[in-house]
């Protein structure tokens, strides 16, 4: 990873820690509010791909009704160069994460599960202040974590995007 003083200016802005961080503990959030356990690790790397990248997150149904598989199956697209996004953000996830259990936002467990004691309701209050596409990546993630809670188990759910763990 670039040292951050070093990264280009473009991607210092979209990929910077700190908002990576809100968007993973939305993310985080999002799930325990559904499956009262924290995230599991594997599914942490998928938050970015699906919420940072806007023709995904464009495609996302408007409420879990809709199953993954279901939405998977309509919208075959999003599994386009998937793997390959996970990849390439893998890196600003790890430091996403770092980020957070450096300011104690985000908790490893001992199963390797993600957890947080911020609210969905308090995340909602802190990204009113944002403009409306970052602000969209950060509701977005909450969906996808109560989403993904009940997809399936993580392989289940990574198999659905082309994915192995």
């Amino acid at each position: 990873m670039t040292v951050w003083t070093e990264r280009p200016h473009e991607e210092a802005n979209l990929l910077n820690p700190a908002f990576c961080c809100l968007g993973m503990t939305a993310a985080i959030a999002g799930y325990q509010a559904e499956a009262n356990q924290g995230l599991p690790l594997g599914l942490a790397y998928m938050i970015l791909p699906i919420t940072l990248h806007k023709p995904t997150r464009d495609l996302l149904p408007r409420d879990r009704r809709t199953s993954l598989p279901m939405w998977i199956q309509d919208n075959v697209s999003v599994r386009v160069l998937f793997h390959e996004r996970l990849i390439s953000l893998k890196p600003f996830t790890r430091e996403a994460i770092l980020f957070g259990c450096s300011r104690a936002w985000i908790t490893v467990q001992s199963n390797a599960s993600l957890v947080t004691d911020r609210t969905e309701a308090a995340l909602r209050r802190a990204c009113q202040s944002l403009e409306a596409e970052p602000r969209d990546c950060v509701l977005k993630a909450i969906f996808v974590g109560r989403w993904l809670a009940t997809a399936g188990t993580p392989a289940t759910v990574m198999a659905l995007w082309g994915i192995q763990p």
